[in-house]
């Protein structure tokens, strides 16, 4: 047997349609290992590591007509993987919203004439804590949208997904310092304009 093939061998022979069942099958067993441990390091079931890895493969099959050799092939997969991830989460907290907004919506009282959520809402909520919630998600929505695009996705990514610096910085594409210098500007405007709601805000 001979020298196995280098890894920029086979998605090259496979950009060239060279033996596409064997090539995609090594690069398959190659790298599931690598991306199972990935996907388990980010705290998820054996199972759900699985599907993800799947995922993953369907997109680099779909998209390798478009990798380019100037950047490693671990390094172009693993940015599929960190993307999976964060849509993963993305729609599992969607999912969990939504189905405690419909379980709350379809719920009855016993007469069958009002939502469970508005009888809530007029038996315990507290009108001054309400108003002052609504005027701190309207607030943070507000500065929010003044920031830059760039600098708005890191500070969701880090904040809301809790990714980490070189995390964000796959995802988007950019450098670390250019991540760095994004969240320390936005630290200092959200400071300026959302302490008295927030109090000390990190990022």
């Amino acid at each position: 047997m001979g020298e196995p093939k280098a890894t920029e061998e086979v998605v090259s022979e496979l950009q060239q349609g060279l033996e596409p069942e064997e090539n995609f099958r090594l690069l398959y067993e190659r790298y599931y290992a690598r991306l199972f441990s990935f996907f388990r390091h980010k705290q998820l079931p054996p199972e759900d590591c699985r599907d993800l890895i799947q995922k993953v493969f369907i997109s680099v099959y779909r998209g390798l007509g478009g990798f380019r050799h100037d950047s490693h092939f671990e390094t172009w997969l693993l940015k599929i993987a960190l993307n999976a991830y964060v849509s993963e989460i993305e729609h599992r907290r969607a999912a969990k919203r939504d189905g405690v907004q419909v379980a709350i919506e379809e719920e009855r009282s016993e007469e069958g004439a009002r939502p469970v959520s508005h009888r809530l809402a007029d038996e315990r909520a507290d009108p001054a804590r309400e108003l002052l919630e609504r005027e701190k998600l309207e607030k943070m929505r507000e500065v929010m949208s003044e920031l830059p695009e760039q600098m708005r996705r890191c500070v969701q990514l880090r904040v809301v997904k809790e990714l980490s610096y070189q995390e964000i910085a796959s995802v988007m594409s950019i450098s670390i310092n250019t991540v760095k210098a994004h969240l320390h500007q936005s630290q200092k405007v959200l400071r300026k304009r959302l302490g008295k709601y927030f109090g000390t805000l990190e990022v």
